[in-house]
């Protein structure tokens, strides 16, 4: 008999009991199954991003293929299968009738800090306001959680519903102009036309992932991957643990890991040179100083590299080894899991798809009041500059202000520009070192989902030549991971955005 804590679930035929509430991704790797799916190659494949963007932990869940792991909660007898070859190439077979029919004033697209706090704000000024989010619950990835709700997220899912907004959750944008969307459920591919007067795009940011020899093992994940996995009841207590890359994400990763039993070296790729003008900005602001303080002291025990970066993943069926670049030479760590990542991506498509202007860097230009080149579309958070949480809380409200008729105060869009001021100074900290464009050899996969190695790129002088020419960006991922790597490695900037914005589940 299951315990009251416990579902079963059937994973190729073979029945598992797994935690009750669990992200479906965490528990398969608790079970040790890492491998999710097979390459167009062959070659085994596992969870990577974690957050919905690379694909690569997809499998069928009761007859519905191509459902993302990473955005699903268990459930009992719940059936899944994994994925083999045959079974890529992924098609709608949704009908006109099964479409639903929903209005809202505002659409809020996202359900992280910023889309909160723009819904809320929108709401209150007396909107009738609509979120559209991906994953099961509310919070975005940065207050993900299972069982205890965060009290920052529970404050601000409380005044929301409060304010009476309607939360659309397990659903992708996948299609869309001013005025209308049509979204997806991510677990069955069911079809929802939403209308609406306002658009507020608040989609955040995903991973940058760069390439090295056995990049593609399963067990190499984000290194926000990590946090999402263990957060969705993944254990990691014992687990030799190698967190690398650049950026403040590896090190609030690290704390988690730390808090739940895992033994961890933290490699960072930037130099403490790099990083010291931090201090003057860490001074300046009493509340960053706490927390970068409370911070270190959790990190006490674990062992810190710098100008330290990942240059080989090996393993048989999932990886065992990384070896590391330091400045003493090449050291060699044996690991039960590898994250990595080097930096955020601001994630814009759903922007870019609704026509707003897009700089080459891939962020989306607003106003002052977060107001894009599309009428009647904002955008608040992440995708219009890397920033933080703070960033992403004040640039909602002022989002949810405009979005409903009125001016924000002169203290928010002060609050505003000064946190976008603090990203811009974390990313002049953390700058990618050079070495980092060579790692990855001829015979390396930059493309995951098409399985294209580097040499098939050789001549090719543009984003549109290796989409047309290798199918760069055309897999079911469209690009979300590949194309960071090539506009870091070659100066491949952004190409257009076609729908569907996002992959969805069919039968």
């Amino acid at each position: 008999m299951t315990s009251p804590d416990k579902v079963s679930i059937r994973i190729d035929g073979t029945v598992l009991e797994v935690e009750s509430g669990s992200q479906l991704a965490a528990a398969l790797m608790g079970q040790g199954i890492v491998a999710l799916r097979s390459s167009p190659v062959g070659e085994n494949r596992g969870v990577l991003c974690a957050m919905g963007s690379c694909q690569e932990c997809r499998v069928t869940v009761d007859g519905h293929r191509g459902v993302r792991s990473c955005l699903v909660t268990v459930e009992d007898g719940m059936e899944i299968a994994t994925e083999r070859p045959l079974e890529k190439k992924l098609r709608s077979l949704v009908q006109p009738s099964e479409v639903a029919d929903e209005k809202a004033t505002v659409v809020v697209i996202g359900a992280g800090p910023a889309g909160l706090a723009a819904a809320c704000h929108a709401a209150e000024l007396g909107e009738d306001v609509l979120v559209v989010d991906e994953s099961p619950r509310p919070g975005g990835r940065i207050w993900a959680h299972r069982h205890r709700v965060p009290q920052q997220v529970a404050t601000w899912i409380e005044r929301v519903d409060r304010a009476g907004v309607r939360i659309l959750q397990g659903a992708t944008v996948v299609d869309g102009e001013s005025g209308s969307l049509q979204v997806a459920s991510v677990t069955s591919g069911k079809r929802t036309l939403i209308r609406c007067q306002k658009i507020i795009v608040a989609t955040g940011a995903r991973e940058r992932f760069l390439t090295f020899p056995g990049w593609t093992l399963p067990g190499v994940v984000g290194a926000g991957a990590l946090q999402s996995l263990i957060k969705g009841g993944l254990d990691v207590k014992g687990k030799r643990v190698v967190i690398a890359g650049t950026g403040p994400l590896l090190l609030a990763v690290a704390r988690l890991a730390v808090s739940e039993g895992a033994e961890v070296i933290l490699a960072e790729q930037a130099s403490l040179a790099k990083r010291a003008p931090l201090l003057f900005s860490l001074v300046a602001s009493a509340a960053r100083m706490q927390e970068a303080w409370q911070l270190w002291k959790e990190l006490g025990g674990v062992e810190k590299l710098s100008s330290c970066w990942p240059v080989k993943a090996e393993g048989n069926q999932q990886v065992d080894t990384v070896h590391l670049q330091t400045r003493a030479g090449v050291r060699t760590e044996p690991v039960d899991v590898l994250a990595v990542g080097f930096g955020l991506v601001p994630e814009s498509r759903v922007a870019q798809g609704l026509g707003c202007r897009i700089d080459e860097n891939g962020t989306v230009e607003v106003d002052g009041y977060q107001q894009t080149s599309v009428e009647e579309v904002l955008c608040a958070g992440e995708p219009t500059g890397v920033a933080g949480s703070e960033a992403a809380l004040a640039s909602g409200q002022v989002a949810g202000i405009v979005a409903a008729g009125r001016t924000p105060s002169a203290d928010l869009l002060t609050r505003v520009s000064r946190q976008r001021a603090w990203g811009k100074a974390l990313e002049r900290a953390h700058p990618l070192r050079p070495e980092l464009q060579q790692l990855a050899g001829a015979d390396d996969i930059v493309c995951r989902c098409e399985d294209v190695v580097f040499s098939t790129l050789e001549g090719v002088q543009s984003l549109r030549q290796a989409r047309m020419q290798c199918r760069i960006g055309m897999g079911p991922c469209q690009g979300r991971v590949c194309v960071p790597i090539l506009a870091h490695r070659d100066g491949f900037h952004h190409d257009s955005v076609r729908p569907p914005w996002s992959t969805c589940p069919s039968r």
